[in-house]
């Protein structure tokens, strides 16, 4: 199925928003493409890893109408021979470095991931391009012309199966205990964690294991006192750790890889 474009962008990096580097890359697209929208979706994401950046596109893309490009620079080997996907996956774009950053997207059945050649970087980059703002002189013309209708998925480059896969681990699901990591923490301190809901459900009374400590699940952040502890599933329908009205990541003293376990209640 070709892609249709929307002119709707989504932007993604660990730039944070000292500078004006987010700015440049919005002029640089609009420059290329006048009525594209854009649409931070978040520029909070843990600098040099990618895998926190690639966590919330998966979550995130399925809220926004096909025909969205989702444009993502979480890039430590810019410069490099590392290369660039663009990904064509439920009538969605992704582009962004080839580092791992879309590997879950990447690996699932019915997404088709190309390497975006030399000719097509080399048509469509900024002159004088620099080898350390690849999100501003590559990346950003190549999603305008896209948006624009001026450059095709088809005809960005050969199909690519040796993407970069996984950085860290998928959660071992046995029969009785689930292991798994911390991905991300929100800005109250809640560890987000890589366990999704099915992962446990055939655990029939789970209790996770954080940090030292055995939590209950619980269904919102007010269903226990202040500052005790809670898991949850939150909006993203992934496994939370909290501390009601507290942060969770100081009063545990974890962070993000750190491991978690949903086991069941009589196990130890």
């Amino acid at each position: 199925m070709s892609f249709k474009p929307s002119r709707l962008i989504t932007l993604t990096t660990d730039f944070g928003h000292i500078g004006p580097f987010i700015g440049v890359m919005k002029g640089v697209i609009l420059g290329h493409c006048p009525n594209a929208t854009i649409v931070d979706l978040t520029h909070e994401c843990l600098v040099h890893w990618p895998v926190e950046a690639g966590f919330w596109i998966a979550r995130s893309y399925s809220f926004f109408p096909e025909g969205t490009i989702h444009l993502a620079v979480v890039d430590p080997g810019v410069g490099t021979q590392r290369g660039l996907l663009i990904i064509h996956f439920r009538g969605h774009l992704f582009l962004g470095p080839n580092n791992g950053l879309f590997s879950e997207i990447a690996a699932q059945d019915d997404a088709l991931v190309r390497l975006v050649s030399p000719s097509v970087i080399s048509a469509f980059k900024l002159d004088n391009d620099s080898n350390t703002f690849h999100g501003r002189d590559i990346l950003s013309p190549i999603a305008a012309a896209l948006a624009a209708e001026r450059l095709r998925f088809e005809d960005c480059g050969p199909i690519c199966e040796d993407w970069v896969g996984d950085i860290i681990e998928m959660p071992e699901i046995l029969s009785r205990v689930v292991t798994g990591q911390v991905v991300t923490i929100d800005n109250f301190g809640n560890l987000i964690t890589n366990i999704a809901r099915d992962d446990f459900s055939h655990i029939k009374e789970p209790q996770v294991l954080a940090g030292g400590e055995y939590i209950i699940l619980k269904n919102t952040y007010g269903n226990v006192e202040p500052g005790k502890f809670l898991a949850l599933i939150n909006s993203i329908e992934m496994l939370e750790i909290a501390c009601s009205e507290r942060n969770a990541t100081e009063a545990l003293g974890i962070g993000r890889g750190s491991p978690i376990k949903v086991i069941e209640k009589n196990v130890g």
